[in-house]
């Protein structure tokens, strides 16, 4: 133990004051004397080292209020009022260890005279189960998503390992978060902030920002900003995680829907408008031709059709889910295609209401499955029925069924849809099915294919019903 060449503050004779030291070198409580005036470490044990994992000479050359930078204001506080009566207690005081985690503790403290000026001893000890908390800091420094905790200047606090994993930064510790996000994007971030500070309480904000790379790229982070005033940590804690990826995949769903909208569609038109020239050709094998290019190039011309739905798909989010009245949507999809198809035979065995959760394109889903079933339907009186079942026990499904006496749907679509990707050898004609694939299985549901014998095809959808 140091004293600074000052006498034992207690007047001990010599044994006391050895026992006193043996004490104080053993305790297990992190012990520090602090010098008020001078805002100084004076002495700390090795539990105090232990506690902060700072050496006993960094933390001499450390002013005491580093410890809590979090909460110096309740420090402050605190050291006042032992100042005042001569000891005290609290539990409202945390530490900042060197690795940046904030540790709750309580804190016990008496005041001792030294080179005639009053000296806090202060006695520490850390309130949180150390195996818990090391296991839910491991959980944090393993993960993939970052962790900062920023002051009200925007000043990191604390950092999380996956900054360097997933950004490429060995720290960014004690500079402003402002000089990492983008000039673009800052403000939204700033004002977030500065809107916490005024309402107090407990907040939450969502956000989608880019933030500079050690490399001096931008990556996209998605990330939630909180404000929690009653818990340990003093700051806002700001929890992103990398989103490129999603987000250039989103751009580039808008530069293949523009693609295929436009400049497809509108090459298609020429290609149609001369092959119909053709096909009026006096000359059978021309005009069979001229045929077969019109026929083919009407159903690129529909696949093209499908982009904007494929790119509004690929945009939305997985977890969007609204409640949907599957009646209502047979219905609509019937009345639509039986104008357009009058030959086919429509059967529709439903309920009034069947409801159930889904993505916001189910009825888009319904459709391409009941369209399918008509359009190709090359049967002498084509047919198609649609029926469903409901839940008869909590925790049950909604199966939706549209059944044909079409061809069938070939084998290597649904092998294709089944399997969930396409290869050069393997692969399917339309995107009819994967978009339907898509819809369903977002929402959290299946599509199923099976034999109408004798002839035809069922598919059954299968979805979550809504409460």
């Amino acid at each position: 133990m140091n004293t600074t060449g000052s006498d034992d503050p207690s007047g001990r004779p010599a044994a006391s004051r050895e026992t006193f030291e043996a004490i104080f070198e053993h305790a297990n409580d992190a012990i520090f004397i602090v010098d008020i005036e001078k805002d100084s470490i004076v002495d700390c044990n090795p539990a105090a080292e232990e506690l902060v994992d700072f050496s006993h000479e960094e933390l001499l050359s450390m002013d005491a209020s580093e410890l809590h930078p979090h909460n110096f204001s309740q420090f402050a506080s605190f050291a006042e009022t032992v100042i005042e009566d001569g000891d005290g207690w609290t539990d409202e005081i945390t530490c900042y260890r060197r690795d940046g985690e904030i540790v709750p503790a309580e804190m016990s403290a008496s005041v001792v005279e030294l080179d005639g000026r009053p000296h806090l001893v202060n006695h520490i000890r850390e309130t949180t189960d150390r195996a818990e908390r090391d296991w839910f800091q491991s959980l944090i420094e393993h993960g993939t998503d970052i962790m900062l905790i920023v002051a009200a200047d925007g000043t990191v606090r604390y950092e999380s390992a996956s900054l360097t994993t997933v950004l490429g930064h060995e720290t960014v510790r004690d500079e402003s978060v402002f000089d990492y996000v983008h000039p673009d994007d800052e403000s939204t971030l700033r004002e977030t902030i500065e809107m916490f500070e005024v309402i107090g309480g407990n907040s939450e904000s969502a956000h989608e920002f880019r933030f500079r790379q050690a490399d001096g790229s931008w990556a996209w982070l998605e990330a939630t900003l909180s404000s929690h005033p009653d818990s340990p940590i003093t700051g806002y804690v700001l929890n992103a995680r990398d989103v490129t990826a999603r987000k250039e995949s989103r751009q580039q769903a808008v530069v293949l829907n523009r693609m295929l909208r436009h400049n497809l569609r509108n090459g298609l038109n020429v290609v149609i408008g001369h092959a119909e020239q053709f096909a009026d050709a006096e000359t059978p094998e021309v005009a069979a031709s001229g045929e077969a290019v019109v026929s083919k190039a009407w159903e690129l011309y529909e696949q093209a059709s499908y982009a904007k739905e494929l790119a509004d798909i690929l945009e939305s989010a997985h977890h969007t889910q609204r409640p949907h009245n599957l009646s209502v949507l047979v219905d609509e999809t019937v009345d639509e295609l039986a104008d357009s198809d009058p030959d086919v035979a429509f059967s529709v065995d439903l309920p009034e209401r069947v409801c159930v959760m889904a993505a916001p394109k189910l009825g888009l889903a319904v459709e391409h499955v009941v369209r399918n079933a008509a359009e190709h339907n090359d049967a002498a009186t084509p047919r198609v029925d649609i029926s469903a079942q409901t839940p008869t026990t909590d925790g049950g499904v909604v199966e939706l069924t549209v059944a044909d006496n079409g061809p069938g749907i070939p084998a290597d679509e649904k092998e294709v849809l089944l399997d969930g990707e396409e290869t050069p050898l393997k692969h399917g004609s339309g995107l009819g099915l994967w978009i339907v694939n898509w819809i369903i299985t977002r929402t959290g549901g299946r599509i199923a294919f099976e034999r109408n014998g004798p002839r035809g095809s069922r598919v059954t959808l299968t979805l979550p019903p809504a409460e």
